[in-house]
C-alpha cells in the first residue's frame, strides 16, 4: 500500500521570555521579525512564569515569549499549524511580524494555520503576548478568584503538519450496552484545505482481542470544505470500561485516495461504557454507584500547574487508593490528566470555569458577555474531550448566582447547549446550598456545596460543638434537598475543613479538627442517603495573592488531606476508612 501521509508533530521548546509590566511591547514592535530579542531571558516552556524566579511569583500582567521554527521543519506543501495546549489568560500571536489572532481562556488549546506565512528560507519566528490579569468580564466571571492565575505557557506548544486533505476528528460513543454486545456510534470528520476535489475512501479498523471489525466508506469532499461520515459498529463480547477494569480500545481510521494511496491516518482511544440516572440513582454500565471523591487543583509543590505525567499518575493512583472514584476540578483538565484517569479508572466531573459569578449578596451587575464566554468554553470542552470515558458529567458553574433571574436563564441556556452537543453524559451545576435554583429541573444531578460550621451560620471553634452545628445541620439540609428533588441524584460536591500539618488539638485548623469534621459530615451523608460526596480538597493549594479569607490571613488553602507537596496528613487515613468501609 502506497503512502503520501506526512502527519508529524514537533514540540517547540526553545523560547525566550520578557516581562512587559508597563505594556510597551506592542507599541515598540516586539512582535516584528527583525526585533532584537537577545536580551530576553531563556525560558523553560512549558512552565508558569511564577517559577522563573521569586521575583515573578504571583505576577499578574503582560509577558512575551518568542521561539524560532527551524527551516528543516518548514514544508510548504503541507498544512502546518501551531497548537498551544494551554496559555494563561488573554493571548495574541504573530509569526514573522504578521498577526495570526488572539485567544481568551487558560485551559483549552487554540491553534493557528501557519502555512500562508511560513518562509522556506531563513528564520520563522513565533511571538506570543499573554496577559494573565483577572477581569470580571472574563471567566471565571466574578470579582474574586480563589485559585492562582499562573502566568505564561502552561502546557506544550507544538508544530503539527499534515496533508491538506486530512482526518480532523473521530468521535465514538456507546449507544447501547448489554453484557453480550455494544452498539457504537462513530463519526469521522474529513477536511479538505487544498484546491483539489477529494475522491477516495475511509477505511475503519477496530481491533477487539483476537479479531478486528472493519468497514469502508466512500469519500467525496469539495475543495476548502469538510464532511462528516457517520457509521455504526456492533461489538460482541467487548470489555466494558469500569472502575475495576478500565478497558480501552483504539479505533483506526485511514483516508485513501482513488489509487489506494494513504493520504492521512488517525487513531482514537475510547472506552465502552454508559452513564445514566434512574430516579435518584447514578448508574455506571447499568449498575448503581455512589460517587466518592476529591476536589483538586493542578498545582503540585514547585512544579506549579505544569506537573510531569509520571507524578500526575502517582497522584491519581494515590487518590484511587483511598477508595475514591471521582475527581472534580473548577476548570477543564489537561489531556494528560484525562488520559491517565481513563487508564486508571477514575471518574471526572468537568466544569466550566464560571465561579462565584453573580455571587449571592455581592450586588454584581449582569454581564451577558460572561455567559457567551462560558458557552464557548463549554463547546470547547465537549469537542476536545468527547472520547474520554472518565468524563461522566459536564458542570456549568460553581457557587454562582444561579438563583437570580439572569442566573436561571443563563444556566438553562448552558444546560440546553450541553444537552444538544452531548446527550450521552450527565449535566449539572453546583450551588452553595441556597434555594431558588430553578434550572435544576433541567439538570441530571443536583449538586450542592455545604460548609456548616465553617461558612454556613455559626462557626465551630471546637470539636465538642461539631455534632450539633455540623453533622445535624448538614444532615437536615441534605434530607430536605433529597425530598425536594426526589427523582434526581443528590451530590454533596464540596465539604471539608482546613488543617495545618503537624498541628493537633480539638480547636480549628488542627489535623484533629479536620478529621472530626470529615467524619461528622460523612455521617450526615450516609444518614441522608444521598448518592455522593466530594471532599474539599485532595491537596493544599495556593490562593491568588488578592484572595485572603476573613478567617485566615494568608493566601493559602490548607484544606487538603495531603500537603501541596503530597506529604500525608492524618486525615488521609481517616477519609480512606470512611470511603472504604460500609459503602
Amino acid at each position: 500500500m502506497r503512502s503520501n501521509m506526512q502527519r508529524h508533530t514537533i514540540e517547540l521548546k526553545d523560547w525566550r521570555f520578557q516581562i512587559d509590566h508597563d505594556e510597551i511591547g506592542e507599541s515598540k514592535g516586539w512582535f516584528n521579525s527583525d526585533y532584537d530579542r537577545s536580551g530576553w531571558t531563556v525560558a523553560e516552556v512549558p512552565r508558569a512564569w511564577d517559577f522563573y524566579g521569586e521575583h515573578f511569583r504571583g505576577y499578574e500582567g503582560v509577558g512575551w515569549f518568542a521561539a524560532e521554527i527551524k527551516s528543516e521543519y518548514i514544508h510548504p506543501e503541507l498544512l502546518q499549524k501551531i497548537v498551544f495546549d494551554s496559555v494563561s489568560g488573554y493571548s495574541k500571536v504573530w509569526i514573522n511580524g504578521s498577526y495570526l489572532g488572539d485567544n481568551l481562556g487558560s485551559y483549552l488549546p487554540f491553534e493557528f494555520d501557519l502555512s500562508p506565512f511560513m518562509q522556506k528560507d531563513g528564520s520563522n519566528v513565533i511571538v506570543l503576548r499573554t496577559d494573565n490579569r483577572h477581569k470580571e468580564e472574563w471567566l471565571p466571571g466574578g470579582p474574586i478568584v480563589e485559585w492562582v492565575q499562573y502566568g505564561g505557557i502552561l502546557q506544550k506548544v507544538t508544530l503539527q503538519s499534515s496533508s491538506k486533505q486530512y482526518l480532523s476528528s473521530i468521535r465514538v460513543h456507546t449507544e447501547q450496552l448489554t453484557d453480550e454486545k455494544a452498539i457504537l456510534l462513530c463519526e469521522t470528520e474529513i477536511r479538505n484545505q487544498s484546491g483539489l476535489h477529494l475522491e477516495g475512501k475511509l477505511q475503519i479498523d477496530l481491533p477487539i482481542e483476537d479479531r478486528s471489525l472493519s468497514s469502508e466508506h466512500a469519500v467525496s469532499c469539495k475543495p476548502n470544505d469538510s464532511i462528516r461520515i457517520r457509521f455504526e459498529l456492533e461489538v460482541q463480547g467487548a470489555e466494558q470500561w469500569s472502575l475495576e477494569n478500565p478497558a480501552l480500545y483504539t479505533l483506526n481510521a485511514i483516508l485513501k485516495d482513488m489509487h489506494e494511496s494513504v493520504i492521512d491516518e488517525r487513531c482514537q482511544r475510547f472506552g465502552i461504557r454508559m452513564i445514566q440516572t434512574s430516579g435518584n440513582q447514578v448508574l455506571l454500565n447499568g449498575k448503581p454507584i455512589m460517587l466518592k471523591g476529591f476536589n483538586r487543583y493542578d498545582e503540585y509543590g514547585d512544579y506549579g500547574p505544569t506537573v510531569p505525567a509520571s507524578i500526575i499518575r502517582e497522584d491519581l493512583l494515590n487518590i484511587k487508593k483511598t477508595g475514591a472514584n471521582l475527581i472534580r476540578v473548577h476548570y477543564p483538565q489537561s489531556t494528560v490528566h484525562l488520559d491517565l484517569m481513563d487508564e486508571i479508572g477514575l471518574l471526572y466531573m468537568s466544569e466550566v470555569p464560571l465561579n462565584w459569578w453573580l455571587a449571592e449578596g455581592a450586588g454584581r451587575t449582569f454581564i451577558p458577555e460572561v455567559v457567551d464566554k462560558a458557552e464557548k468554553v463549554l463547546e470547547g470542552m465537549i469537542d476536545r474531550d468527547w472520547n474520554h470515558p472518565c468524563i461522566i458529567c459536564w458542570s456549568m458553574s460553581n457557587e454562582s448566582g444561579t438563583n437570580s433571574e439572569d442566573g436561571i436563564v443563563s444556566v438553562r441556556r448552558l444546560l440546553r447547549r450541553a444537552r444538544e452537543l452531548d446527550p450521552t453524559r450527565l449535566l449539572t451545576f453546583v450551588t452553595i446550598g441556597s434555594p431558588g435554583h430553578l434550572a435544576f429541573e433541567e439538570a441530571d444531578l443536583v449538586c450542592v456545596n455545604l460548609y456548616y460550621g465553617l461558612f454556613h451560620e455559626q462557626q465551630v471553634i471546637d470539636i465538642s460543638d461539631m455534632d450539633e452545628l455540623v453533622r445535624l445541620k448538614t444532615e437536615r439540609h441534605l434530607i430536605a434537598t433529597a425530598n425536594e428533588y426526589a427523582d434526581k441524584p443528590i451530590i454533596l460536591t464540596e465539604f471539608g475543613a482546613p488543617s495545618i500539618a503537624g498541628q493537633e488539638g480539638s480547636h480549628r485548623f488542627t489535623e484533629t479538627f479536620q478529621i472530626a469534621y470529615l467524619e461528622h459530615v460523612w455521617q450526615a451523608v450516609i444518614q441522608s442517603g444521598i448518592q455522593g460526596a466530594v471532599v474539599w480538597s485532595w491537596a493544599d493549594y495556593r490562593h491568588r495573592g488578592e484572595f485572603i479569607g476573613a478567617w485566615w490571613k494568608i493566601p493559602f488553602g490548607h484544606y487538603g488531606v495531603v500537603t501541596i507537596d503530597r506529604k500525608e496528613k492524618k486525615s488521609l487515613q481517616a477519609i480512606t476508612k470512611l470511603f472504604t468501609e460500609g459503602c
